[in-house]
C-alpha cells in the first residue's frame, strides 16, 4: 500500500522534470561580508545616480546658475552687454523671418532647430559674462543689471515662442509647406519646357 502511495504522490528523484523547481543550493556562509559590502555598494550607487539625477533637473528647472566669477562690469561693460543683447535680438527676428521663406525645404527645420541652440548657448554666455543671474546687492551687481536681465529673459521667452512655433509647424503643417514647394517647382520645370 505504501509503495501506491508514494507512486501516486511522485517519488522525488533529484532531477527536475517539466513543473518542477530546481533546488536552490545553499548560500556560503563565509561570502556574507562579502555579498553585504556588495549589496551596500550597488544601493549606494544607485542612491547617488538618482540624487544626481534629481539635483540636475532640479537646476534646470528652476534655473540657478552659479555667478561668473571675475572684473566686475563698469558701465561701458553694462552697455556693451546690452548692445550684445540687442545684437542677438536682431538675429533672431531676422532668423525667424528667414525661416519663413525657407519653409518649403526638407531642412529648414533642422537647420533652425540646429542654429537655435547655438543662439541659446550665445545668450547663455552673454548671461555669464555680463553676470546677469546673481542676487541683488551681491558683489558684482551694478546698476542696470536688473533690467538687463528682465530683457534677456523677454528675448528669450521670444525665442521660445519662435521654437514653438516651429516645431507645432514642423509638426503639424509641414506636408503643407513641402507640397506647395514641390507644386512649383512642378510648374515651373512645366513653365521652362514651353516654347
Amino acid at each position: 500500500m505504501k509503495d501506491s502511495k508514494s507512486e501516486s504522490i511522485g517519488a522525488v528523484d533529484g532531477g527536475a522534470t517539466l513543473g518542477q523547481i530546481h533546488r536552490v543550493l545553499q548560500r556560503d556562509p563565509r561570502l556574507r561580508p562579502f555579498r553585504a559590502v556588495m549589496w551596500t555598494a550597488y544601493l549606494l550607487a544607485i542612491a547617488l545616480a538618482v540624487g544626481a539625477m534629481v539635483a540636475s533637473i532640479t537646476g534646470n528647472l528652476t534655473g540657478t546658475r552659479q555667478p561668473a566669477k571675475g572684473a566686475l562690469p563698469t558701465r561701458a561693460a553694462a552697455r556693451v552687454c546690452v548692445e550684445e543683447l540687442d545684437t542677438l535680438n536682431r538675429d533672431l527676428n531676422q532668423r525667424a523671418w528667414k525661416l519663413g521663406g525657407e519653409i518649403g525645404n526638407v531642412e529648414a527645420i533642422a537647420r533652425f532647430n540646429t542654429w537655435s541652440l547655438e543662439w541659446e548657448q550665445r545668450l547663455e554666455d552673454l548671461g555669464e559674462r555680463c553676470r546677469l543671474d546673481i542676487s541683488r546687492g551681491a558683489p558684482g551687481d551694478f546698476t542696470g543689471r536688473e533690467e538687463l536681465a528682465r530683457a534677456r529673459d523677454a528675448v528669450l521667452e521670444l525665442h521660445r515662442a519662435y521654437r514653438a512655433q516651429v516645431n507645432r509647424f514642423a509638426a503639424e503643417q509641414a506636408e503643407l509647406a513641402r507640397g506647395a514647394a514641390a507644386a512649383i517647382e512642378a510648374a515651373r520645370r512645366q513653365a521652362s519646357r514651353q516654347p
